[in-house]
């Protein structure tokens, strides 16, 4: 005969502890009592919650400056904010601008060049618009102890341009000139690349062109090369504590 289990249990008997506890609205799961915040734990810990946070400030300021010293976008976006660079001041460093830029054209002649806003510009000895750069085109001009310099019509030497307005308006398409002129073009024109480059400011066809880069810095290598006394006369003075830096 099988034997039948039924499910009556015996009720845990209670003890005197447990008619002590009173089921509180605060009491957790497991017993333990909620921890309540009041104005005194605030004004306890304030100290150290105002501690914590000047050190947390001052460690994401030093990274920062870290960032800004090691890191090359950084500091060069650094420099530019704290160096602007105008046009006045030449050698200053800035990046070249990365916009692309419309290109001022001056066309295919004298006429044209006019009506497109452009001048003749003496140092170039081309027709340049007037947005774009003409740095030392006074200087140039004026180099030849301030008259321009001279320039013919034919290699005798026989008809004489009087100003640069008829050199530019010259419509044989060449001239003649002195080798002096020359020097002197190949001189500021490589000055003019340098804070053209420096300012990040319009390249002209010319100063983009390295084959005029070259053809520059021989010519004037191969003159200084010409033996000539005056240039063998003591005249410079040199620093040998002389040390420097690149970036």
């Amino acid at each position: 005969m099988n034997k039948v289990f039924t499910r009556s249990y015996q009720p845990v008997p209670k003890s005197e502890q447990d008619d002590d506890m009173v089921v509180d609205s605060d009491t957790t799961i497991t017993g333990g009592p909620r921890c309540r915040f009041t104005p005194g734990l605030l004004k306890r810990n304030l100290s150290a919650i105002t501690i914590t946070g000047l050190i947390l400030v001052l460690l994401l300021t030093v990274m920062a400056l870290i960032a800004v010293v090691t890191i090359e976008p950084f500091r060069e976006a650094l420099i530019l904010k704290a160096s602007p660079v105008s046009k006045g001041n030449r050698g200053q460093r800035q990046c070249l601008q990365t916009a692309p830029r419309t290109t001022l054209s001056c066309g295919n002649s004298t006429a044209e060049a006019e009506s497109m806003g452009c001048i003749y510009d003496p140092l170039a000895a081309c027709w340049m618009h007037r947005e774009c750069p003409h740095d030392y085109s006074h200087e140039f001009s004026t180099f030849n102890d301030g008259k321009p310099f001279v320039y013919y019509y034919d290699e005798a030497a026989k008809h004489r341009m009087k100003d640069y307005n008829e050199v530019g308006h010259n419509e044989n398409g060449f001239y003649w000139t002195s080798v002096r002129e020359h020097l002197v073009h190949c001189l500021y024109l490589l000055r003019r690349g340098h804070d053209v480059h420096m300012r990040g400011d319009r390249l002209d066809t010319m100063l983009g062109d390295i084959d005029h880069v070259d053809h520059c810095t021989n010519f004037l290598a191969d003159w200084l090369r010409r033996p000539d006394p005056a240039l063998e006369h003591l005249g410079t003075q040199g620093k040998t504590n002389c040390f420097m830096s690149c970036s």
